[in-house]
């Protein structure tokens, strides 16, 4: 096995153990303790537009699937190689 299939499956292992030990379905705060961001960073980057998608079930109900967090994290990702 090529030393990049080793990382691709060591990559793809901490995705999975991520995804387990996460809920499915984020709070703001819990989206800020999953990025280690504050939440004023996460509200700053809602007003710019560049924050990940939100599901809104009312006003004040806002929460977050963990999935297109981390994708939208991942689509963040410079340098990596």
């Amino acid at each position: 096995m090529s030393q990049d299939q080793l990382c691709a499956i060591e990559s793809r292992l901490e995705e999975l153990e991520t995804r387990l030990s996460h809920p499915r379905m984020m709070t703001p705060l819990q989206v800020c303790d999953f990025l280690q961001i504050s939440e004023r960073a996460l509200y700053d980057m809602k007003e710019r537009g560049d924050a990940p998608p939100a599901i809104y079930f009312s006003q004040r109900t806002v929460r977050y699937d963990l999935h297109e967090v981390m994708a939208w994290a991942k689509q963040k990702e410079v340098g990596h190689g």
